[in-house]
């Protein structure tokens, strides 16, 4: 640990506290913050996730995030296809489709336009609402 940059995040983590009768807690010495807990037990295992995402600047709200990178998932798993297809277009194999190779290409951008934000909001619900049947 002493060899690590100041400039790096850090969480000190001090194990073990079922066998030395210490309760779970969270800390902090010269601004690296420290966590006491069991492993064995679990006991503050709590406290080193909040301390770890804190020092990241993350968020607790994981759920949003697993969504997210589902749906970014996908939309790598759609661009693949894509420009897959867009390779076919163009083998040496046949005569070139620049038409079709052109259309996936765009497909695979709008695929990838759904990660980068490229997309309006109208978009996104539009399509989370076409997953869903909606009626009486």
């Amino acid at each position: 640990v002493a060899r690590l940059r100041s400039t790096l995040p850090r969480v000190v983590v001090r194990n073990k506290i079922d066998l030395a009768g210490v309760q779970a807690r969270r800390g902090a010495v010269d601004g690296i913050a420290e966590v006491w807990l069991s492993a064995k037990t679990g006991s503050g295992v709590d406290l080193l996730r909040q301390a770890i995402l804190e020092v990241v600047g993350a968020e607790e709200n994981t759920h949003d995030a697993f969504l997210a990178r589902e749906r970014h998932v996908r939309a790598l798993g759609t661009a693949r296809e894509h420009l897959a297809l867009a390779a076919t277009h163009l083998s040496p194999m046949a005569a070139p489709a620049l038409e079709l190779c052109a259309e996936e290409l765009r497909q695979a951008h709008d695929a990838l336009g759904e990660i980068t934000g490229a997309h309006t909001a109208d978009d996104l619900l539009g399509a989370i609402f076409g997953r869903f049947c909606i009626g009486k």
